[in-house]
């Protein structure tokens, strides 16, 4: 190896520049290059325990592992850069501020250097001239009032060179000065001649965001798709969304993105939500190469009826030649659904699929309203006209599906079995009605009508489904769902029925 024809000066100098990368391969390559790492493993072994899954912590017994906030850890690079070459995996979600009468790391007991940490703002690639001495200056401002800085944990993004998962903290906000930086940040990563050592987040797989204590919502998506731009980006996870309130601030409902972004993107898990059909229209055209959606619609922000049929057919049309894994659920919803219908039947490659019962009840409702106008306010899931629902699984499950999860979430707001009708007009002539347990009763029966005799023709490669089962529920639900089990083992389908607990999702990717 003619690496090793250099003298023990230059390969300790090679040695020293290899931490943290290549510093466990040279330790391991021969002999000479061991006896060389051997006095650098003991402090690699600690800055990697403490680095490697980073997240906010407090460690009483040993004030200088304590890292409580971005200010700490911007500090603590400042003083050891290296140890930004250590994260692999940031969880920032804590990034609050310090207890009352708490003390900086490094900044009482080992000396906190204002300089130092000036020095680095000021040599950022990101920041030009002007704009690092106002990061700056909000990092020693928000510091000093004891307060969360976004300055400050923006500017930490710039210094993640071999980061591949990072969760944005509660408190982040988006605003121009950290828009522009985002931008920066991507356009930097996405040069061709970037590697590792010299752009951060370029090797950002996962991103994940949390609900904002600052707007009591979830991220407007349109204000942190510059990092869906990313090279390596796969995976977005969080309460985001493109939503109304980004569509009522643009001049065009939903602003065109840049063609970068999102195109790498692989699994989006949009929780808490609100989400239309031209909105879900917009993100999933943004990214043609997604496999696994999970979405959660909440109506927390907005009073609405959910069109979820007009949801399911945007997301069939935009995304049906490529989905694998498709989720669609309720979380905090309390509101009406809108009246409509939809079908499942073209998606090419879906094989998980996670639907609501109150989906496959708005179909029979729909079908029930096209048997008769005059029906309305009735029972209209017992009157379908069978016709328009002769299909197994009211025709909305693919023949490609292998897993099945019904959901049937009005236990978890609440057990409304004394909304007689269940069915609302707006002042926009928009109908809708609220799911019943009977109603879910009697949508499970003709789902299932026929299964054993239609399964092997419509849904060929169905292995397993999962009812929810909620310890809430009437005992006629309880009995209708163990109804399932003979007829779907006839033809060799697993049902399970989950009882007394409600899992967040079925095994989906990422999750």
């Amino acid at each position: 190896m003619a690496l090793l024809r250099l003298p023990d000066e230059l390969l300790a100098l090679i040695v020293s520049h290899a931490i943290p990368e290549g510093f466990e391969s040279l330790c391991l390559a021969c002999r000479r290059l061991h006896t060389l790492c051997k006095p650098l493993i003991k402090q690699h072994n600690v800055l990697r325990s403490q680095f490697r899954d980073f997240n906010y912590y407090e460690k009483v017994q040993d004030p200088s592992f304590t890292i409580r906030t971005s200010f700490e850890l911007i500090a603590r690079i400042a003083e050891e850069p290296v140890v930004a070459r250590y994260i692999q995996h940031a969880d920032f979600e804590m990034d609050l501020r310090l207890p009352v009468g708490g003390r900086l790391w490094l900044m009482e007991d080992s000396g906190y250097r204002p300089d130092t940490v000036r020095d680095l703002f000021a040599s950022s690639r990101y920041l030009s001239g002007a704009d690092w001495e106002g990061y700056f200056a909000r990092y020693e401002r928000d510091l000093a009032d004891n307060r969360y800085c976004q300055a400050s944990a923006a500017f930490l993004l710039t210094l993640l060179p071999n980061v591949k998962s990072v969760v944005l903290p509660q408190s982040w906000t988006c605003d121009e000065d950290t828009e522009k930086l985002l931008e920066a940040i991507v356009d930097h990563a996405r040069q061709s001649n970037t590697t590792s050592t010299n752009a951060s987040l370029s090797r950002l797989v996962s991103l994940k965001t949390s609900f904002s204590l600052v707007t009591q919502q979830g991220f407007v998506l349109n204000k942190i798709t510059p990092l869906l731009a990313l090279p390596r980006i796969r995976s977005f996870h969080g309460p985001s969304s493109v939503s109304h309130i980004g569509a009522r601030n643009s001049s065009s409902p939903y602003p065109s993105l840049p063609p970068s972004v999102g195109e790498t993107l692989e699994s989006a898990h949009l929780l808490s939500s609100n989400l239309d059909g031209p909105a879900m229209e917009h993100f999933l055209r943004c990214t043609p190469r997604l496999k696994t959606l999970v979405y959660s619609h909440s109506s927390k922000q907005f009073s609405a009826p959910w069109d979820i049929c007009a949801l399911v057919t945007t997301i069939v049309k935009e995304a049906g030649s490529h989905l694998e894994e498709l989720s669609i659920t309720t979380r905090d919803f309390t509101g009406k659904i809108a009246f409509g219908t939809t079908t499942m039947r073209d998606f090419a490659r879906l094989h998980k699929l996670e639907i609501p019962l109150d989906l496959a009840t708005c179909v029979l409702r729909s079908a029930a309203q096209l048997e008769t106008k005059e029906s309305i306010g009735k029972d209209f899931v017992a009157g379908a006209d069978q016709s328009h629902v002769n299909l197994l699984m009211c025709g909305l499950v693919p023949a490609s599906v292998t897993r099945l999860f019904l959901r049937s979430d009005e236990w978890k707001r609440r057990n409304d079995v004394h909304d007689a009708i269940g069915f609302m007009e707006t002042d926009d002539g928009v109908s809708g009605f609220k799911g019943r347990p009977q109603e879910h009763e009697r949508t499970l029966e003709t789902m299932f009508q026929g299964f054993a005799e239609k399964k092997d023709a419509q849904l060929p490669s169905l292995k397993e489904i999962r009812v929810s089962y909620p310890a809430t529920a009437g005992e006629v639900y309880k009995a209708r769902c163990k109804s399932l089990l003979p007829e779907a083992e006839k033809v060799g389908v697993a049902v399970h029925l989950d009882g007394g607990r409600y899992p967040d999702v079925l095994d989906f990717a990422g999750l």
